[in-house]
C-alpha cells in the first residue's frame, strides 16, 4: 500500500480549523496527521517545525478572513453595494471557531503575533474607512465610524458566534448597522 502524503494546503486548512476550535493546544501534530490519513513525517516535509507551520497558519487564515473578502467587497459596483458586501461577510459568518479569539491570546505572548494581529485590524478598519469615504463622509468620521464598527462587530460575533443567522435577520441586522451605526 502506498505511503500517504497531505498536501501543504491540506495541513495548513486543518491547522486553521483547529486552531479556531482550541487555539495553539489544537495543534497536536499526531492528532492531525490521523485525521489526514498520514504520517507525521508528511507535516515535515511542508513544515521546519511548530512556528513555522503556526506562522503559515496564520498567514492563510488572514488571506482568507480579510484578503478574500476585501477583493470581494472591490468587485461591487459602487461604495453602497460594497457596503452591504462588506456588511453581509461581516455578520453571516459564525459557527466558524474563534480563530481571533485564540490569535488574541497568542499575541499576549509573542510581540510577533501582536503584530501580525493589529496589521490584521489595520487593514480591516482601513479598508471600512475607504469605503465610507467613497460612500461620502468625510476621513475623520469615517476613521471613527470604522473602528466603532470593528468593535461592534467583535463583540456581535462574540454574543452570536454558535448561532445560524437567518437570511431575514442578517438583512434586518445589515440595514440597522447601516442607518444606526453608520448614518448611510
Amino acid at each position: 500500500m502506498p505511503k500517504v502524503i497531505a498536501t501543504e494546503e491540506q495541513w495548513v486548512r486543518i491547522g486553521m480549523e483547529k486552531f479556531a476550535q482550541s487555539g495553539e493546544r489544537g495543534l497536536i501534530i499526531e492528532r492531525m496527521s490521523a485525521e489526514l490519513g498520514c504520517s507525521k513525517s508528511s507535516f515535515y516535509w511542508y513544515f521546519e517545525n511548530r512556528d513555522d507551520y503556526m506562522a503559515r497558519v496564520v498567514a492563510r487564515w488572514s488571506e482568507v478572513a480579510t484578503q478574500d473578502v476585501i477583493f470581494s467587497v472591490s468587485l461591487a459596483e459602487n461604495a453602497m453595494d460594497g457596503i452591504t458586501t462588506m456588511l453581509r461577510n461581516m455578520f453571516s459568518v459564525t459557527r466558524k471557531g474563534d480563530f481571533l479569539f485564540h490569535l488574541r491570546q497568542l499575541s499576549e505572548q509573542s510581540q510577533t503575533y501582536q503584530s501580525v494581529l493589529t496589521r490584521i485590524e489595520r487593514a480591516r478598519m482601513d479598508y471600512a474607512k475607504e469605503l465610507l469615504v467613497r460612500a461620502g463622509m468625510t476621513s475623520e468620521a469615517a476613521e471613527i465610524k470604522s473602528g466603532i464598527l470593528y468593535h461592534y462587530y467583535l463583540g456581535w460575533y462574540e454574543r452570536h458566534k454558535y448561532e445560524q443567522i437567518s437570511e431575514e435577520a442578517l438583512c434586518f441586522h445589515i440595514e440597522m448597522v447601516r442607518k444606526q451605526l453608520l448614518g448611510l
